[in-house]
């Protein structure tokens, strides 16, 4: 008898859990982190992370120009400077044009040429790495928003998957440390 209690017990629970998260999904989101002119508006420092030069133009222009738009503080953290074929100096140059047309300041853009972040097909990056790497970026520039690739790095290069993964490392790990995040990646104390 006790068996059928645990069972309507579990029911009765996940038909209340379904109820709040229907509810929930129903009601106007009280975050306002993209502006419509009626709800306040709340600037972010805003981390874009990608693999390469030529990323930010390819997948993530219409994204970074609204967000400038908007008049948020935009940083970006190239991974290295796309010198598969040579020409690393040449894209990283492109890089600091590409984000002065998307009013990017030029001192909100670093990229990396790190000898363990080649760019490269059938290079490999460490998540470890990456996520130290992105790590230090939030820290110091107070970053509250990250913007990168989906697990799919967008076109399948093993080095946008990678970014991917090093930011997922890093939120594993901080997962399991003395802080909680939030979406937004505000540090709450436990």
């Amino acid at each position: 008898m006790a068996w059928l209690f645990i069972v309507i017990l579990l029911i009765l629970l996940w038909v209340v859990s379904l109820c709040k998260i229907l509810h929930a999904s129903r009601s106007p989101s009280k975050v306002a982190f993209i502006s419509n002119g009626e709800a306040v508006f709340h600037k972010r420092n805003i981390l874009l992370v990608m693999a390469h030069p030529d990323d930010e133009s390819m997948f993530f222009s219409p994204t970074v120009i609204y967000l400038a738009s908007r008049l948020h503080s935009i940083h970006i953290l190239c991974m290295s400077i796309g010198n598969a074929d040579g020409k690393g100096s040449i894209r990283k140059e492109e890089l600091y044009q590409a984000c002065a047309v998307l009013k990017v300041p030029v001192q909100q853009v670093k990229i990396l040429d790190h000898p363990e972040l080649q760019d490269g097909f059938d290079k490999m990056w460490s998540r470890n790495l990456l996520a130290r790497i992105i790590e230090q970026e939030i820290s110091s520039h107070g970053i509250d928003l990250i913007i990168t690739f989906d697990n799919y790095g967008v076109s399948g290069h093993r080095n946008h998957c990678d970014v991917h993964q090093g930011i997922w490392f890093r939120k594993l790990f901080v997962a399991f440390s003395s802080y909680t995040y939030v979406n937004t990646l505000r540090k709450i104390s436990p």
